[in-house]
């Protein structure tokens, strides 16, 4: 796949917009695909906290395009390396992101609910880390930054999602905790929360 996105990249830069469009399709129709699933007999968290998150989240999203129209000079350096590097860290979230939400369930919603019932779940990525699809966004965001070319909007980009992932984190392990109590503690105590062995 690399030699693929290298190929495109030095031949063909049609090519390459091809897959930077095609990615960030996969992106957006797993995303809407998550968003419209819902989930009976669970409590919405915090509806405030969830509308602070959806704003920097966009935000971030917004940053990239901004960053390229702002200081289109801040190309980032190595061209056809650094497409396909940027390539397969996207990919590579994106595939974290669905490894995710795949291991939890009718356990995953994008809006944050928990109910008393819910299982703690501690397998696939869950092993290593506490929110491995957020871990997954943020691989996608700067490996899509680095594809579009400007390292002013993917570096904007990726600390704006932190900050607002640092910011549901917060939000959700409160509401997990207050759910979940004990076992949820548990869990949380011995995993990172996006990076292993470090935050």
């Amino acid at each position: 796949m690399l030699g693929v996105l290298l190929l495109s990249y030095v031949q063909h830069s049609a090519a390459a917009r091809r897959v930077l469009e095609a990615s960030a399709a996969a992106f957006a129709v797993g995303e809407l695909a998550l968003a419209v699933r819902g989930r009976r007999g669970a409590a919405r968290s915090d509806v405030a906290a969830e509308l602070v998150f959806r704003v920097v989240f966009l935000a971030a999203i917004l940053a990239v395009p901004l960053g390229r129209a702002l200081a289109p000079g801040a190309t980032v350096a190595g061209g056809a390396w650094a497409f396909a590097a940027g390539a397969l860290v996207g990919w590579s979230g994106l595939l974290l992101r669905w490894w995710s939400v795949l291991t939890l369930g009718r356990y995953f919603t994008t809006v944050l609910r928990t109910s008393k019932d819910q299982p703690v779940v501690d397998h696939g990525p869950y092993r290593l880390l506490r929110h491995p699809s957020y871990t997954g966004l943020l691989l996608v965001f700067a490996g899509g930054g680095v594809m579009v070319g400007n390292w002013l909007g993917a570096t904007a980009c990726v600390v704006i999602l932190l900050a607002a992932l640092a910011y549901r984190i917060r939000t959700e392990e409160r509401a997990l905790s207050a759910a979940l109590g004990d076992r949820y503690r548990a869990f949380a105590a011995g995993r990172a929360r996006l990076v292993p062995f470090l935050w």
